[in-house]
């Protein structure tokens, strides 16, 4: 029996240094009509339920990014990052 990896996705953006960024993360569709309010007041639909591991650094809310999954295929571009929780256990992000 082969077992997943729990983070088969990879996060790809630029830091606020310009610099390319990549993390290991796990995209899962998000259940529900769950909505996020921005900052002017409108309401945007969550698509994706971002798991990170441990230890992942912040990331700025607004960044934009695109996600890679395991066979190397963008499935998501230049989508914004539109929450992002560092918990005890993991980090999480919504887009």
């Amino acid at each position: 029996m082969v077992v997943p990896e729990q983070y088969p996705d990879r996060m790809v953006f630029e830091n606020q240094h310009g610099e390319l960024v990549e993390l290991e993360c796990r995209f899962r569709p998000s259940k529900g009509n769950t909505f996020v309010q921005m900052k002017d007041g409108t309401d945007v639909q969550v698509s994706f339920d971002i798991a990170f591991p441990d230890g992942t650094p912040s990331i700025l809310l607004g960044t934009v990014f695109n996600a890679i999954n395991e066979r190397g295929e963008i499935f998501i571009y230049q989508q914004q990052l539109l929450s992002f929780h560092v918990g005890a256990f993991h980090c999480l992000g919504r887009c």
